[in-house]
């Protein structure tokens, strides 16, 4: 890894990777009115778990 506080290849294929399941799930029918709007929530909660990955590391180095 090249810089530690920059999102990694691996880190940005799994946001990526999160974008797409949440475009293939828009293509579902609708089956209730409250399941994208949930599922879009848990979509950015796991973006978000991702996202912190870069923040942490720099906690973890103790430079702030």
């Amino acid at each position: 890894m090249d810089d530690p506080f920059v999102m990694t290849r691996a880190e940005a294929d799994v946001v990526n990777a999160l974008a797409l399941a949440w475009n293939a799930y828009l293509e579902l029918p609708i089956e209730h009115t409250d399941d994208q709007p949930e599922f879009r929530a848990l979509v950015h909660a796991a973006q978000d778990k991702v996202l912190a990955r870069v923040g942490r590391r720099q906690i973890n180095s103790g430079k702030r």
